[in-house]
């Protein structure tokens, strides 16, 4: 999305990284909230399924961190709340995170009531979910009408508005016209990946992203290969997807794969060079059943909290629970897919969870959700700031918006990396005293990166890139 450097921005908040910490686990209780801090605190924990006590199934999981600084994850329709007596479906359920680990229940996109009349008797799978242009789109696909719809919202959670579907008929794709997601390369082109069942299609994309335009390219093809998820990396282009199979309970032989091109539209290759369009099977496996009891690992979607990390987020089958009663009046037979997180690692150019060591079991190192030093600017103030090498606060302005509440926005148009600096510091016993925040835009608040031992501020134009030292 072209952006000016005028453009209003939200802030987010940064340290030397030896002085950084997370912040408070945000409780189910209330609802959560990014505080200022200065407070060293001890790393927190998390444990798979990250839904456990809060949903009793989540499948398809997508996630994007929200001009607001909390996390909203997106899931495919489902008895979400069969274990307290619900037998009906939940029309893409959300919830909302304050550090990507601790979850609580926030609404949904559509009821039966605010259902739009195209979908007729359809279920609503697989969403994905962007920030474009100043609010979010909400792609999802339509089971029955086998294509792809969009919503909009100014917000992470509604209301939404119906903008119909995003696919002709027909698509021009050879399979199923379901699992899509979006992308939108570093020139601003956007891009929708989507099929199912065994082919999987991009085409480029209007300005809105909410329709498909121009060619139609297939880009790989597999036995029950879906769910494709694309990031830039490098040189490189990944394409994620999962085969195998997602929902057959206990026997389900879902994984998750990759393969990489220096083109969005391909050719993608697999880790031994094997064209992901070949007629055979693929290597690239990057998360697979490992024994401990996690079955059928998929439908993924990548997150990368506050220092860079990347963490794949997708479902999986529990060995010991890997159904849902039938619901809707019995009509329904489904496997439970709660949502799991675990960290991707990056090794010689390719992704793969946890080093390979697959699903894990008992307590994981949480995401950096939150900056230990820093403040949210909700007080409309720049006190206790100044500008980046010692100079004022009059380059800067303070601004409030219901969904990026207090934001920072650089006067004029600042032609390099922009900063402002904290007159306070929280660290570690040892660790430098200084910390600094920097501006961002709303666009893309989701994929910010640290280096440690170095000091860092971004200042993100129109492509969508972070720049840091």
């Amino acid at each position: 999305m072209r952006r000016s450097p005028g453009t209003l921005v939200a802030t987010l908040l940064c340290a030397l990284l030896a002085g950084l910490l997370p912040a408070a686990q945000a409780t189910a209780a209330a609802r959560p909230t990014a505080e200022d801090t200065t407070t060293a605190r001890e790393a927190p924990t998390y444990h798979n399924p990250l839904t456990a006590g809060v949903v009793d199934t989540f499948p398809d999981p997508v996630m994007i961190r929200g001009k607001d600084g909390l996390w909203y994850a997106y899931g495919t329709q489902n008895p979400v709340f069969q274990s307290k007596g619900e037998d009906g479906e939940r029309m893409l359920p959300i919830l909302r995170s304050a550090d990507m680990a601790h979850w609580e229940y926030a609404g949904e996109v559509f009821t039966p009531e605010t259902k739009p009349a195209w979908h007729k008797g359809a279920r609503l799978w697989a969403p994905d979910i962007r920030y474009v242009n100043g609010h979010y789109n909400l792609y999802y696909s339509v089971s029955s009408g086998n294509t792809v719809g969009v919503a909009t919202a100014p917000t992470p959670t509604g209301p939404w508005t119906d903008q119909g579907a995003v696919l002709p008929s027909p698509s021009g794709c050879a399979t199923g016209n379901i699992d899509q997601a979006q992308f939108t390369d570093e020139g601003g082109q956007p891009y929708l990946y989507w099929g199912s069942y065994d082919t999987i299609c991009v085409a480029k994309m209007n300005g809105a992203r909410t329709r498909i335009e121009g060619a139609v390219t297939e880009v790989a093809q597999g036995r029950r290969m879906e769910g494709g998820f694309v990031v830039r990396r490098g040189g490189h282009y990944y394409l994620f997807y999962s085969d195998a199979g997602c929902c057959d309970g206990a026997y389900s032989g879902y994984q998750v794969k990759v393969g990489r091109a220096t083109s969005p539209t391909g050719p993608f290759v697999d880790d031994e060079g094997v064209p992901l369009t070949a007629a055979t099977s693929k290597g690239g496996v990057a998360l697979t059943a490992n024994g401990n009891g996690w079955i059928g690992p998929g439908h993924n979607a990548l997150q990368t909290d506050l220092s860079g990390q990347d963490w794949l987020v997708y479902h999986a089958i529990s060995s010991d629970d890997p159904d849902l009663k039938p619901a809707a009046g019995g009509t329904l037979k489904l496997s439970k897919r709660p949502m799991l997180m675990d960290r991707l690692d990056w090794i010689d150019g390719w992704p793969v969870v946890r080093a390979g060591a697959g699903a894990s079991q008992g307590a994981q190192r949480a995401p950096v959700a939150s900056w230990a030093a820093g403040g949210t600017f909700n007080d409309g103030s720049l006190k206790g700031w100044h500008g980046g090498g010692g100079s004022g606060t009059e380059g800067w302005s303070v601004g409030h918006e219901q969904d990026a509440q207090g934001f920072v926005t650089p006067r004029g148009n600042p032609t390099g990396p922009a900063s402002l600096v904290s007159d306070r510091s929280a660290r570690r016993p040892g660790a430098p005293r200084r910390t600094c925040g920097s501006a961002r835009p709303p666009a893309r608040p989701d994929c910010w990166s640290a280096t440690p031992a170095r000091t860092m501020s971004w200042w993100r134009g129109w492509t969508g890139r972070a720049t840091h030292w």
